[in-house]
């Protein structure tokens, strides 16, 4: 595959051209309550050629690399049709490499059948609806990609790479009189079969969590010093911070770009945000990035200043910074765009019991749930919060959402703790024009974190 795509380079008369080729084998399982909904095992087999000619960009996907000349051509010609443009790339090292997948193979989850997993996943819901007649509903998914990728540009570098992704869900929904509540548990891998069945292990808990929250009352709502949890800390940040330093957002975004200058004030010194692809065997880890530039580990807030924003070759060169390994795509019917990997709160100095301490009445708020997010805005539904009262924690609430000002509430995470925890289950979305490119896979994390005035809302 690889001189194939560099016989077809070698024909181009583009400024730039770039080819990526990807096999992929997918795996989807869903049950709704004991019932079985989906149980797919398909492959994906395409490409595309992305071509610079006069500062544009000429794009075309395909799934017959036979033809792959024809399709240089045509990237090419649409890149001229668009006419002149201010489009540049920023340099990055020449990389010829092969990345292989490395899995114990008496753990390889690609040699467990779709009906051992099918029968598997079948056990962890009819396990959730057995726990209590309480639990009324149950969901589990499943989904596992196996992607073999040959990447090749005009400039000389050649990739191979070979991935493995599984990630998954489990849910309980109960219902008491007419209060209906649910709780989610994900898990995922990179490498290792045994982290999905160990995935019975959350089954207890979720069953536990939704009937607490079934006999929770409902949240009055106010101005609160919370407590979050890793889980929903993560989601916040990427959701309401993470977005803001994908730099493509940042340019198209005066007043955003005002905002975000580097060496601003957005917390207090022991706040630090980063993000890095090349973490080991998370769900956003990658060598490369959809570019072929290596990854790296982003400070995007450091002691509390902007340190950094996330970067492809296009916008790096843009705003003349330095490319930071996240130009990213989901498939290859998709350009690359600039993208999160693994994003997260540093670890900080402070103890949970620290951080009860010195609350007279806040929440501990627990949870991701859904969440909205524009131009520095956001609101979020918690799955469920205990209440704090004079240091000690009390009983649960529920129906409650958060939502302020990011740059604001940056500002007032008072206390970090030093518990990090990352997600393995996580899925991104993002639009470009009509164009909604999800699932990317990614992990957020933090640990738990205090923060005064947060405006709590209620149904």
């Amino acid at each position: 595959m690889k001189s194939l795509l560099k016989r077809a380079i070698s024909g181009s008369t583009a400024d730039f051209v770039e080819i990526r080729v990807e096999d992929t084998r997918k795996i989807g399982i869903n049950f709704s309550g004991k019932d079985l909904k989906k149980a797919q095992n398909t492959r994906d087999y395409g490409g595309y050629v992305r071509a610079l000619v006069n500062g544009s960009w000429g794009f075309v996907s395909f799934n017959d690399p036979d033809r792959l000349p024809e399709f240089v051509q045509a990237a090419e010609s649409r890149a001229r049709a668009a006419g002149k443009g201010d489009i540049t790339l920023a340099p990055v090292p020449v990389v010829e490499d092969t990345q292989t997948l490395e899995i114990d193979e008496k753990d390889d989850p690609r040699n467990v059948s779709l009906e051992d997993k099918v029968e598997l996943f079948g056990r962890f819901a009819r396990a959730i609806l057995d726990a209590s007649p309480t639990i009324i509903s149950s969901g589990v998914n499943y989904r596992e990609d196996e992607r073999r990728i040959t990447f090749a540009t005009s400039e000389g570098t050649c990739i191979e790479d070979h991935g493995l992704w599984g990630a998954g869900g489990m849910s309980a929904i109960g219902r008491k009189n007419n209060v209906v509540q649910s709780v989610y548990a994900g898990f995922g891998t990179r490498n290792s079969w045994e982290e999905i069945r160990r995935a019975r292990e959350s089954i207890d808990d979720v069953c536990r969590d939704v009937l607490d929250l079934v006999d929770a009352t409902p949240v009055e709502g106010g101005r609160y010093t919370v407590i979050l949890d890793p889980r929903l800390a993560g989601v916040f940040i990427h959701e309401a911070f993470g977005h803001l330093s994908e730099a493509d957002n940042v340019t198209d975004n005066p007043k955003l770009l005002s905002q975000m200058q580097i060496g601003a004030r957005f917390g207090q010194d022991h706040f630090n945000v980063l993000d890095g692809g090349n973490l080991a065997m998370e769900r956003g880890s990658f060598t490369y990035d959809d570019e072929g530039v290596p990854s790296t580990m982003t400070y995007l807030i450091r002691e509390g200043l902007l340190a950094g924003r996330l970067h492809t070759r296009e916008t790096a060169a843009s705003m003349g910074e330095i490319p930071t390994g996240n130009a990213r795509t989901i498939n290859y019917r998709f350009s690359p765009i600039c993208r999160m990997s693994n994003t997260f709160i540093a670890p900080g100095p402070h103890s949970f019991d620290a951080m009860l301490e010195g609350i007279t009445n806040g929440l501990y708020v627990v949870g991701g749930g859904s969440g909205n997010t524009s131009k520095g805005l956001f609101t979020f539904s918690a799955e469920r919060a205990r209440v704090i009262k004079n240091g000690k924690l009390g009983g649960w609430i529920r129906d409650l959402t958060l939502s302020g000002n990011v740059f604001e509430t940056l500002k007032e995470i008072d206390m970090v703790g030093s518990d990090l925890n990352r997600s393995r289950s996580g899925g991104c979305g993002k639009s470009v024009g009509a164009r909604m490119q999800f699932p990317l896979s990614v992990s957020m994390g933090s640990p738990h974190i205090r923060i005064q005035n947060v405006l709590i809302g209620g149904r």
